[in-house]
């Protein structure tokens, strides 16, 4: 079996820590990873060509990391976010993944495919209802969906390249929510579960892999399907 080498960023958050621990109980698997909490920030051309340029043999690219605590308290003094907080996720959900499509086929040779987390958000708007006296961040929404637009668009230009690019739109991962946002969750969810962190794995294994060679430009739903309602 050929060796795969894969690059987990986010590598300090829920979905980077699992994949790195799955990954490192794979035969033929060499993962590779950086964190903007400890060396490397995406949206930081400098630095994200420095190490891509020194690990020109990657394989894979997962791409977990980016800003995701976009869940905020109602302010009754603004009705809506400030545009400081979308340029922030822009930069972080945007910019930085823009980066490491350019920057990953520029340096990488043996590049096969890079893998982007979207939400349930990058598709429709949040059931407000389900968030109570809180709201889901307006600036998250966008930036999901402007990554979605982003796969896309650079999913269609490197294909004759070989290389693949595609989003998992991921809904509801289980971890530890309050009882009574789950039970309204999986309401709205057929399967009526959470997703499950072992699951998400097994798709990204999937895309990490020659057997998703056709699999261009798509965004995979793991989601129960929450999209469905």
């Amino acid at each position: 079996m050929e060796k795969r080498i894969i690059l987990i960023v986010g590598s300090e958050g829920l979905i980077g820590k699992y994949l790195l621990k799955y990954f490192s109980k794979k035969k033929n698997v060499k993962t590779l990873k950086i964190d903007k909490k400890n060396n490397i920030d995406i949206s930081d051309k400098n630095s994200l060509k420095k190490f891509l340029s020194k690990n020109k043999n990657i394989n894979y690219i997962v791409n977990a990391g980016g800003k995701n605590d976009h869940i905020v308290k109602k302010n009754s003094k603004k009705s809506f976010e400030d545009d400081s907080i979308l340029y922030d996720y822009i930069t972080q959900n945007v910019i930085g993944p823009k980066n490491i499509i350019e920057l990953s086929n520029k340096y990488c040779s043996q590049l096969k495919s890079i893998i982007h987390f979207s939400s349930l958000y990058g598709k429709r708007s949040p059931y407000h209802p389900l968030y109570g006296n809180k709201k889901k961040s307006l600036s998250y929404c966008i930036s999901k969906h402007a990554m979605e637009g982003l796969t896309s668009y650079y999913a269609a230009l490197l294909a004759p390249k070989k290389i693949r690019i595609n989003n998992i739109r991921v809904g509801g991962i289980k971890n530890k929510q309050p009882k009574k946002f789950i039970n309204n969750f999986l309401k709205k969810t057929p399967i009526k579960k959470m997703v499950d962190i072992k699951n998400l794995a097994n798709a990204v294994d999937f895309l990490c892999s020659d057997k998703s060679q056709y699999i261009v430009g798509e965004n995979l739903s793991l989601d129960g399907g929450y999209n469905l309602w």
